[in-house]
């Protein structure tokens, strides 16, 4: 329901357990077992969530809005800072590596015009600020305009 929500999260730094295909009740009691916040556009599981006494947020699919909001409620940085990102992929922690570690493993363009790189403790798959970090920073930009009216809103 939120695969897409869920890999910005981890981007972000934040350890994101996406429960695709999971039963209410499993997610509710995951949540509950592991201290979890669940993240949901589904209004019924909030409200379970809610009257369980656990932390809940309702979201609507626009990725900057959720990511506002998000943000706002917990505190968390609107930015991608790789030494401390999760995988999008797997959610494992990343790691700065040496760029000789990664070649053969990247394109030859890619080795050739980049020289930092990370390296996910999980799963292996390796990152690089290459030409889609533009993208990635202008939504993150979009969603701090988004959060900044969503602050400006409670104060008043």
């Amino acid at each position: 329901m939120l695969g897409s929500l869920a890999r910005w999260l981890r981007m972000i730094g934040c350890d994101t357990l996406y429960a695709k295909g999971w039963h209410d009740s499993r997610i509710l009691e995951e949540a509950e077992s592991a201290r979890r916040i669940i993240v949901t556009r589904d209004r019924g599981l909030f409200n379970r969530a809610r009257k369980r006494g656990l932390d809940a947020v309702l979201v609507s699919d626009n990725i900057v809005e959720a990511l506002a909001l998000i943000s706002t409620k917990y505190g968390i940085p609107l930015e991608v800072a790789p030494d401390r990102s999760r995988c999008p992929v797997c959610n494992s922690p990343l790691r700065r590596t040496a760029k000789e570690e990664v070649k053969g493993r990247v394109p030859p363009r890619v080795y050739e015009h980049y020289d930092e790189f990370w390296v996910c403790s999980g799963c292996g798959q390796v990152y690089w600020r290459g030409g889609h970090w533009r993208g990635i920073e202008e939504t993150l930009k979009e969603a701090r305009r988004w959060a900044e009216k969503l602050r400006a809103r409670r104060r008043r």
